[in-house]
């Protein structure tokens, strides 16, 4: 389960409308949702946030590409203290 958290294509005046808030269709307003991820396209350009259930779900990255292009998702690694690349 999924939501998209912060948009930056609309956030730039790249798009017209926000696409905070879109989810998987399981997802419950409300759900605790631990790990974070980011969409990027090839240029490594952060088009998304949001937050899953999961921290190795591919789904999001799905919907990026179909909706802006999206060609990869990355997992906020708290351990690590950085981002990867799944």
């Amino acid at each position: 389960m999924w939501v998209i958290t912060k948009d930056s294509l609309y956030k730039k005046g790249i798009t017209e409308r926000s696409d905070v808030g879109i989810s998987s269709r399981d997802y419950v307003e409300g759900s605790e949702l631990p790990y974070r991820f980011r969409l990027l396209d090839d240029d490594r350009i952060i088009y998304y946030y949001g937050k899953s259930s999961t921290d190795d779900d591919f789904e999001p990255q799905d919907w990026g590409m179909w909706n802006a292009g999206v060609t990869m998702i990355q997992y906020y690694n708290p351990s690590l203290k950085q981002w990867e690349t799944l």
